[in-house]
């Protein structure tokens, strides 16, 4: 992987039995906020759209309290919620926030109605600016819950107070014009602890009385709903309008990602049907070729079967192994580290690339197979001097130096080379050095023009436009140039290497970005196909499908293969100490068995070959 600097913007993807509505912190109800250790602040600091306080009247004043018993002295009504109120006020440019995202009150009342909120009308009344809504429209707005007057007096109170309903009540029209929400206790249709699924039966009821309160017109809530993160998705998608939390900075975390981390509707690729004529034999390679799936763990391959509606050229595949990827420096490793381990068969330290980890040299794959007259190749989508491709021609202690790898590059031993990088190279090099690149067979291009029927060594780089992500547009690239490498490199008869890399699903897993990650896991998977048809022409190529590393501790949430949707889960935007998966297909395919060092991924190559890395 390159180091990107751009983060892509996020498509929404939606689906009809998965949320269809973007959820924001507006729809996020602090339940008994008054309860954490900073009350109000902690919810407005997070833009929470609704903020609950329960009161009791004692001896005239308001107090904020879950019982009488824990009355105390200090915590009024107006101390912890009426004037936090007023100073976001004067923070915000007469607003609760800075943008234009809304603030709710909801005072639930424990004390007898009428009194309480009578005191509660006189405390406030010189403070319609901040409450009154029907004359300032950035005012936050107080919803009544708990003790409640009868609703034919409603109208009668002030209209900064609006009214927090019950779905089995009926309400009379002018009663009704008051009322901000509806809600019920969650208990009373459903035990549900939020874990894993709702019952059929229970869910039919939760959702019945969702629709019927839409029906009615009003926004819905549920108190003493699962308060986990399986449980807010599954509110969401049922359409509960707000959704309440103990949890601040964890529902926070949720609502700012949700739609970074939902995919669904992607196109679908054909899957190829191995004939597994040639599949474990013990024949000799002629050809191999390594597929490598940067930042790809199971989550991430499993995340494009569902997406693909449950089929993958990966899964057909019936050799498998477990790669374990720690580098020598560090329990997770990074592209170039653990490159080098499959590319030269020694385990090295994070960042260095085709050295050991006594910063040495050491021979790679393409430079071990050139004396036996194996060419040998790498197609990535992304800079061709990016860690990964880097790892099998580069000999550097900083996978950064891209004017160096520029130079091994046009000096290495590779037959063929396709990746982007036209930009930096064009910055990195001086002129004439990059006018005597046609000499040493490197095509400078905007385009995929290179001729597979040459027989000549061919370097191409292109724009990084082309390389682009899936999302921005980068369309069959890897596939089509693929087929012509598959054609450059077999034309050469005593056999070829082949690095194929997916480069940009590590992307998605640093931007934590699932419709990103996944688009171009069916991509990878798509080109995957491609070489197992080829192998099975040929009957002589072994096809290695695996990852550097895994990135971002991808959790899958909840989908629908079927129909081909799914939501996800980020631990981190950065590599994991996950072992990877690794299928094989061909030829002594099942030398990639079993659970092994990602550097002995080497030997087994050669392996295939029937050659030895000494």
């Amino acid at each position: 992987m390159k180091k990107t600097l751009l983060i892509p913007i996020c498509l929404l993807a939606t689906h009809l039995n998965a949320q269809t509505k973007v959820y924001t912190m507006a729809q996020v109800h602090s339940h008994n906020d008054y309860e954490r250790s900073m009350p109000f602040y902690e919810a407005a600091s997070l833009r929470f759209g609704s903020i609950e306080a329960d009161i009791h009247l004692k001896d005239g004043i308001l107090y904020v309290a879950h019982d009488e018993k824990d009355i105390k002295p200090e915590r009024t009504l107006e101390a912890l919620y009426i004037k936090p109120v007023i100073r976001q006020f004067s923070l915000n440019n007469d607003k609760p926030y800075p943008g234009n995202e809304p603030m709710q009150l909801l005072i639930d009342v424990k004390t007898d109605a009428v009194p309480t909120i009578k005191a509660l009308q006189q405390l406030l009344q010189p403070y319609h600016h901040y409450f009154d809504r029907t004359q300032y429209p950035n005012a936050v707005r107080i919803v009544l819950s708990g003790n409640l007057p009868d609703m034919n007096t409603w109208s009668a109170y002030d209209n900064m107070f609006w009214f927090d309903g019950r779905p089995d009540s009926t309400y009379t029209p002018a009663a009704a014009k008051r009322i901000a929400m509806l809600s019920v206790d969650f208990e009373k249709y459903s035990k549900w602890n939020g874990k894993g699924t709702l019952t059929p039966a229970e869910f039919k009821a939760v959702k019945q009385v969702v629709d019927k309160v839409h029906e009615r017109g009003f926004n819905f809530r549920f108190w003493g709903a699962p308060d986990t993160r399986s449980a807010w998705y599954k509110l969401m998608d049922l359409g509960v309008d707000i959704i309440g939390t103990d949890h601040p900075a964890e529902i926070y975390n949720v609502m700012n990602h949700t739609t970074m981390n939902y995919t669904g509707n992607l196109p679908v690729h054909p899957v190829y049907t191995p004939t597994y004529v040639s599949d474990a034999t013990n024949i000799k390679s002629k050809n191999v070729i390594l597929f490598i799936g940067d930042g790809t763990g199971l989550a991430q391959m499993y995340a494009g079967y569902t997406a693909n509606k449950g089929d993958l050229n990966i899964f057909r595949m019936k050799q498998l192994g477990l790669s374990k990827t720690q580098s020598s420096d560090n329990y997770h490793t990074d592209s170039a580290a653990g490159g080098t381990a499959m590319g030269s068969g020694k385990k090295t330290n994070n960042r260095e690339i085709g050295m050991d980890n006594t910063y040495v040299a050491i021979p790679v794959l393409p430079e071990i197979l050139a004396p036996a007259g194996i060419r040998s190749g790498v197609l990535v989508t992304e800079e061709i001097t990016g860690a990964t491709p880097a790892a099998f021609y580069g000999h550097t202690e900083d996978r950064d130096s891209s004017r160096t790898l520029f130079h091994q590059l046009a000096d290495s031993k590779l037959s063929l080379a396709v990746g982007g990088g036209k930009e930096e190279l064009e910055q990195e090099t001086a002129a004439r050095w990059r006018d005597s690149l046609a000499a040493k067979g490197i095509l400078i291009t905007d385009q995929l023009q290179w001729n597979p029927l040459t027989g000549n060594r061919t370097l191409v780089i292109l724009s990084n436009k082309v390389v682009n992500s899936m999302q921005q547009g980068r369309g069959d690239y890897l596939k089509q140039s693929l087929k012509k490498a598959l054609q450059q490199l077999n034309a050469g008869g005593k056999g070829f290497f082949l690095m194929v890399e997916g480069s940009r699903i590590d992307h998605g897993g640093h931007f934590n970005n699932l419709d990103y990650l996944v688009r171009e896991m069916l991509d990878f998977d798509d080109a995957i196909g491609e070489a197992m048809a080829f192998a099975d022409k040929d009957k002589q190529t072994t096809i290695i499908v695996t990852a550097d590393h895994e990135t971002s501790g991808l959790a899958l949430m909840d989908g629908d293969i079927s129909q081909g949707w799914l939501r996800g889960h980020f631990a981190t935007n950065d590599h994991t100490g996950i072992p990877v998966m690794v299928f094989a297909y061909g030829p002594n395919s099942q030398l990639f068995r079993g659970v092994y060092e990602n550097n002995t991924i080497y030997s087994k190559i050669l392996e295939c070959f029937r050659m030895s890395g000494k």
